[in-house]
């Protein structure tokens, strides 16, 4: 088994070009099955069936959330075209074992006025010489979130072969090796620039610019528990994630008029329906509209 995961993640790698992030949560979803496939009795991927699978996500269903699970499974459905390809096996057990349904939430979102506080927060702790590093740093995190609607494990696999400084923009490679063009602001593109000039270990086109200090890229939970800090600083809610950010960056946005192809294509979005949902959250367009059209309130 290990022989076959270790291939199978070597494609995803070399030839699918998923980010770190997603191959490590791939290789941990298939690693968590074949655990559940030794518990049960058997001791290879190839041998299971559908009873199996189905078993296997209803323990999951008791314990994760409707999105953790189906991104596991996906995971290791992915995992079984990886053997039907290489011929090991003819069928996936999960082929056709139903999922549990997305519910269509609205995302959360920072309002426009709680975005300035927070990416204010970083330099109100007023940083000497020896904690600049960790503010601009910070910061830089921030605005890249916000300002350009990236996901974490894009802005953790930025290269500075990425920024376009002459036009304050970045070429990321998302979902689906996708490549998009993602344009940000005047204060993230001046900490991009101080960053390199002061506290990049490395500058060469092919460097990773948010960096541990082993020059390795940064891991999204540092990300995650730096943004935790500066929501409890400033009293923000403290469900507001990194990928909340990026809502907060598309529904601002719609706020103000942007049109949704545009949209689409700065959030890396395969379907317009997917963008479409931010157009619910619009609620100035929705105020107006009702005050402009209803009986009661003229």
């Amino acid at each position: 088994m290990t022989l076959l995961l270790n291939e199978f993640i070597e494609l995803l790698k070399s030839q699918k070009r998923y980010s770190q992030y997603t191959v490590r949560n791939y290789k941990k979803a298939v690693e968590e099955w074949f655990a559940f496939i030794n518990e049960n009795g058997f001791e290879s991927p190839i041998q299971t069936n559908r009873r199996l699978a189905k078993r296997y996500v209803a323990q999951l269903s008791n314990s994760l959330k409707t999105t953790t699970l189906r991104n596991k499974i996906s995971a290791i459905r992915t995992f079984y075209k990886f053997l039907i390809q290489k011929q090991h096996t003819d069928s996936d057990p999960f082929s056709t074992v139903r999922l549990p349904k997305m519910k269509q939430d609205l995302p959360v979102f920072l309002t426009e006025n709680q975005t300035p506080q927070l990416l204010q927060a970083p330099w109100d702790e007023q940083p000497d010489e020896q904690h600049l590093l960790q503010t601009l740093r910070d910061a830089l995190c921030l605005e890249l979130l916000y300002g350009a609607g990236l996901r974490i494990s894009e802005l953790c696999s930025l290269k500075w072969k990425n920024i376009d400084f002459s036009r304050n923009a970045a070429t990321v490679v998302g979902k689906g090796n996708k490549t998009r063009f993602c344009p940000f602001g005047e204060n993230a593109g001046n900490l991009l620039r101080q960053w390199k000039s002061q506290f990049a270990l490395s500058t060469d086109n092919d460097a990773f610019i948010l960096h541990t200090p082993q020059n390795k890229p940064m891991y999204p939970r540092f990300v995650q528990r730096a943004l935790a800090k500066y929501l409890s600083s400033t009293n923000l809610p403290s469900n507001i994630t990194p990928h909340k950010l990026r809502h907060s960056f598309a529904t601002h946005l719609v706020n103000e008029g942007v049109d949704l192809r545009a949209l689409q294509e700065m959030l890396g979005h395969a379907s317009l329906s997917t963008t479409q949902i931010y157009t619910h959250l619009n609620t100035k367009k929705l105020v107006a509209e009702h005050r402009a059209a209803h009986p009661r309130t003229r």
